[in-house]
């Protein structure tokens, strides 16, 4: 019994040692699928197609996407009137071909590379993507465009083809000669609207206009909307000092962002407050032992930087500054009076850039003998 129960042993041992040095089955690598991108927005500004899509985030198992990820996007036309629906994504990709990729950050990738460069430091991951398709001539007036975009996250990592189309409309050439005009509290932007549609055809398609505007340094955003029939725009929240430049589309078909013109030439701004305060209102005055006091309400304007007095003592023609300096208070006594002479007195409002406010209309008082 001992000698067929070693037999047995020593039969397993050579049989595990026999497989020690032989490979076994090789499985096939994992490939982890991307999510499909939600949703792609088309639209037109002048004789670009613009397409915008919320950045994919993940694999279809939940686990984040790695920052080397890229997005293809591929194109193929169609007749004008055939009827836009989902192609099938095999038949698709032979037909269609790859026209971008764009990295994590937005910026263009060659279509040859395998993987994007490496961004600066700091770089923002981008959550909107943003591309345009310039039309040629023919597209603009024949065809339609299908584009399908997808996720690469590796060599076979790829996500489904997220579809969708556009039918190049006419658009209007883009507004002209903006002017600027600068007031106290607001910078108005007016323009000429054009005559024609981009292809040369007339009346132009206007439904209104878009206005931009980009501060210094900054990124460019819609301040508003105009109608057709307003080619102007006030502009109430800026600083004096800074520079802006401001832009206008015009605007066409359904109720959507990007069915704009293309840009106008662009206006820069720089505006100046040349602009005084207001008149201070409520000036009085009281007199007391050996001066003469004044009182005002405060000026509203917030950049009010102080107060002149002004005097004119009886059988003077001219009124003088009492305080050549400007002070802060909405109050001031005069003690540098005589007895039984009259005074007037008028305020003026001085601001942070030295614009001067009318004087108030005057107020007149006279010290008496028993108030010295």
């Amino acid at each position: 019994m001992k000698t067929i129960r070693t037999a047995v042993i020593l039969g397993f041992a050579v049989v595990l040692c026999g497989s020690c040095g032989r490979k076994g089955s090789i499985f096939p690598p994992l490939i982890l699928v991307p999510q499909t991108i939600e949703t792609v927005t088309p639209g037109q500004r002048g004789d670009q197609v613009v397409l915008e899509w919320p950045a994919p985030t993940a694999f279809i198992n939940g686990n984040p996407l790695p920052p080397s990820v890229v997005t293809e996007i591929w194109m193929r036309t169609s007749p004008t009137d055939a009827i836009p629906v989902p192609p099938d994504p095999a038949d698709f990709q032979k037909k269609a071909r790859k026209v971008a990729v764009l990295d994590v950050f937005g910026r263009l990738v060659s279509i040859e590379r395998k993987q994007a460069p490496h961004a600066p430091p700091n770089t923002p991951v981008v959550k909107v993507h943003h591309w345009e398709w310039t039309l040629s001539p023919s597209e603009g007036v024949s065809v339609r465009l299908i584009f399908g975009l997808r996720t690469k996250a590796g060599k076979r990592d790829f996500s489904e083809f997220q579809f969708t189309d556009w039918l190049p409309r006419p658009i209007p050439a883009c507004p002209l000669d903006l002017k600027a005009t600068v007031f106290h509290d607001r910078i108005e932007i007016r323009w000429t609207p054009p005559s024609v549609n981009m292809d040369g055809s007339k009346p132009p398609l206007l439904r209104g206009y878009h206005i931009y505007r980009t501060p210094p340094g900054g990124v460019s955003v819609l301040l508003g909307t105009t109608t057709e029939a307003e080619t102007f725009f006030n502009d109430p929240v800026f600083e004096f000092g800074r520079v802006y430049a401001y832009r206008v589309r015009a605007l066409t078909g359904e109720e959507s962002a990007l069915l704009e013109s293309e840009d106008s030439d662009v206006l820069e701004v720089a505006p100046i407050d040349i602009f005084p305060p207001s008149t201070p209102s409520g000036l009085t005055s009281v007199t007391a032992t050996g001066l003469i006091t004044l009182f005002w309400e405060p000026s509203p304007e917030a950049d009010v930087a102080g107060y002149r007095i002004w005097r004119r003592p009886a059988g003077e023609i001219e009124f003088r500054a009492l305080t050549p300096v400007a002070i802060t208070e909405n109050t001031f006594n005069d003690t540098s009076v005589e007895k039984g002479r009259r005074y007037e007195y008028a305020v003026s409002a001085v601001d942070q850039r030295g614009n001067e406010s009318p004087r108030t209309s005057a107020v007149s008082e006279i010290i008496k003998d028993s108030q010295i």
